[in-house]
């Protein structure tokens, strides 16, 4: 869409350009003709008519475009009757040279002609000149539009097989501890029943984080395929952020974590895809409980402020560094700072963009290098904004 409107807006600013430089060339052009050309002509053709000498651009045209009429009805005279003839020339009195026209002389005529020709001509040239040029643009701007396509293709290619290699490596190396586990288990070469327990819990936990990352991966394929929408449907905000809250409430407390919740206690309904959207929260808290070290306080908010609806998840951990911050939210960016030491596949953040754009709203990352009244130093913060309440009803 934004490409769309962008394509607009430099063709609306060429088609400007175009006219205003078409519109000071006829004006050149009719300077000459008038001035110049004209004279001439009626001094040679015409030497007993009044003439009007100032013509402006559409009583020109029309007069070239009468006279090479005339002319051609003289060129074949023959087949029309004389009163037919002595009709048009009537009709076309305002001219004031048709009888002249039809009674002149052939050789003379044609020279006419092909005077009356080059003058409609060089009036036309402007605006197939311009539309000429409007074209190439037009051309231009598209085969650019196409080449960018295929320029991000290829680079979401190569993303994505950097990603689906990261997510390989990911995945080989807890599959390799499980592996391992279950083999020493199976074979009993692990007696002590404490030690087994470990090994057990090993599995366990490796288990659980392949399942993430094979979840995080389809998510994220579903969401970029053709045809995915969203199911929206009334939902009460305030209580589905409570409830998801609730549900990473325990994860978040063995992480060490110290979370607060700050959402009213009314009822604020949006039109939202309820699941979609519950991804998005879980994913911004996963992502604050992964990448930061054991004590920090991590913060669910919300409030609404006149015609916006802010949800924000903070946190005063260390901040990202500028250059990852960029391309936090980039589909399949890589490197280990973004992947942090549970070995994330970085498709979180991705996906919880994705959503929120799709509802048509706004997500971004705002940091605090000073001091500040909460003592936050970061926040993800989603925007839902509307411009006529339709899309968010207060009860």
């Amino acid at each position: 869409m934004d490409e769309q409107k962008e394509l607009q807006w430099i063709l609306i600013r060429r088609f400007i350009e175009i006219l205003f430089l078409v519109g000071v060339t006829e004006y050149l052009l009719m300077s000459m003709l008038n001035n110049l050309a004209l004279p001439v002509v009626y001094d040679y053709f015409f030497p007993h008519q009044e003439r009007n000498l100032t013509y402006g651009n559409a009583q020109m045209l029309l007069e070239l475009l009468v006279t090479l009429g005339l002319l051609m009805m003289h060129a074949i005279g023959s087949l029309f009757p004389l009163t037919t003839r002595q009709l048009f020339g009537r009709i076309f009195k305002q001219t004031g040279v048709s009888t002249a026209i039809l009674t002149m002389s052939r050789g003379r005529a044609f020279l006419l002609f092909l005077a009356v020709l080059a003058g409609t001509l060089l009036l036309l040239l402007p605006y197939l000149i311009g539309a000429f040029c409007f074209a190439r643009i037009t051309a231009a701007q598209f085969d650019k539009m196409e080449q960018e396509r295929v320029w991000e293709q290829k680079e979401y290619d190569r993303k994505r097989n950097l990603m689906l290699s990261d997510v390989a490596h990911d995945l080989r190396t807890p599959m390799t501890t499980v592996s391992g586990y279950a083999k020493a288990l199976t074979d009993g070469m692990v007696e002590d029943k404490e030690k087994q327990r470990e090994y057990l819990m090993a599995i366990q936990k490796k288990s659980v984080r392949m399942n993430e990352l094979i979840e995080l991966l389809f998510e994220y394929v579903k969401l970029d395929s053709a045809g995915f929408t969203l199911n929206r449907k009334k939902v009460d905000l305030y209580e589905l952020l409570r409830e998801n809250a609730a549900m990473l409430y325990s994860d978040l407390e063995e992480a060490g974590m110290e979370f607060e919740i700050d959402i009213p206690e009314t009822i604020l309904y949006v039109q939202a895809d309820a699941i979609q959207l519950s991804r998005v929260i879980t994913n911004l808290l996963n992502n604050a409980r992964k990448h930061n070290p054991s004590g920090c306080r991590i913060a669910l908010q919300a409030w609404q402020n006149q015609r916006v609806i802010c949800v924000t998840v903070a946190d005063n951990g260390p901040l990202i560094p500028e250059k990852l911050a960029e391309q936090l939210f980039e589909p399949f960016s890589r490197g280990d700072a973004s992947r942090g030491s549970e070995g994330g596949s970085g498709l979180g953040l991705s996906i919880a963009k994705k959503i929120v754009e799709m509802h048509g709203w706004k997500l971004t990352l705002e940091q605090y290098r000073g001091q500040t009244e909460d003592g936050y130093t970061k926040k993800f913060k989603i925007e839902i904004m509307s411009n006529d309440y339709d899309s968010f009803f207060q009860k």
